[in-house]
């Protein structure tokens, strides 16, 4: 079957983008509002590139690959392709991923990361180009259609107040995010987080719903956060981070915020909520947990060092 491999432009491609992403991993929450945005606030310096294959017209495959703009470490970066799965097994992925592997090549990627499931099929292709397994990832989801079956919300302790990121403000959110994301678990560390660009990808970004995302203040100050990205097409929304202040942790306030952002997303029609987690990050699947997500898919971080 013949495929023709072209970049991927505008809001066409976008919404069959995220078609096929919906198809492929359903378990993630993303429109193409969202997406067209992220291509388009995407730093030049990350090289990013995004492919399409077209069979007869139709958008079939797709991939991404750019450097990690998050981060001090030089080379860091990423990939992913993605083919429908009545199209599978015909050389699709391998001809996304040759030509995107190679413009990462092109500019200096010292490091190469890719998401994929534990699929033989996966793990073998990986394998064969020199991809070891590194981390797993636990997707999980929470019903939020009957509120009444949440646990009652934790009590609120005495000098802390919980308001919505729209209420706190931009730099409060960013005081919070890039502050903590240094600490998740991960192959490469989110220690470069500019301020402009967290603005435009995070703040600017369309699913960002800044009235269901929580600040949590301690005496005034900004000391936990979750952020809530929100599809209102499918009442599904993303958790786009939790996270404490290393001077405020252990005292139940990531539980707090979590709890206050699911509750105010379902207000706002929200049906179902997803977010991910690695394996080893105890006190955030905790939380889940009592929240009451179930895990409901796996994938596996593979690393290629050039």
């Amino acid at each position: 079957m013949s495929a023709l491999l072209r970049p991927a432009n505008g809001a066409a491609d976008a919404a069959a983008f995220n078609t096929l992403r919906r198809v492929v991993t359903p378990y993630q929450v993303f429109s193409a509002e969202r997406i067209l945005h992220f291509w388009a606030v995407t730093p030049e310096r990350a090289y990013a590139k995004v492919l399409v294959a077209e069979v007869d017209g139709q958008i079939v495959a797709a991939g991404r690959a750019g450097f990690n703009t998050w981060t001090s470490e030089q080379g860091a970066a990423s990939l992913f392709v993605m083919v429908h799965p009545d199209h599978r097994r015909q050389g699709l992925g391998a001809q996304l991923y040759a030509v995107l592997e190679a413009h990462l090549a092109e500019h200096d990627a010292r490091k190469i990361q890719v998401w994929g499931t534990d699929d033989e099929d996966v793990a073998g292709f990986l394998a064969r180009r020199g991809y070891g397994r590194t981390a797993e990832l636990r997707y999980s989801k929470l019903d939020l259609t009957d509120v009444a079956k949440l646990p009652p919300a934790p009590a609120t302790p005495d000098g802390v107040a919980l308001v919505s990121a729209r209420e706190a403000g931009p730099e409060a959110l960013y005081s919070v995010d890039a502050a903590t994301v240094v600490d998740e678990p991960g192959d490469t560390a989110m220690d470069a987080v500019s301020y402009e660009d967290w603005y435009a990808e995070i703040w600017q970004n369309p699913a960002t719903d800044h009235d269901a995302s929580v600040v949590v203040l301690a005496d005034g100050v900004p000391a936990a956060y979750t952020l809530v990205e929100m599809d209102r097409e499918s009442g599904r929304m993303w958790s786009g981070g939790t996270g404490t202040l290393r001077s405020h942790r252990g005292r139940g306030l990531a539980k707090l915020a979590k709890s206050d952002a699911v509750r105010r997303a379902a207000a706002a029609g929200v049906t179902a909520a997803y977010t991910s987690n690695d394996e080893v990050n105890q006190p955030m699947l905790a939380v889940n947990e009592w929240l009451g997500y179930q895990p409901c898919a796996v994938q596996y971080s593979y690393v290629r060092t050039l």
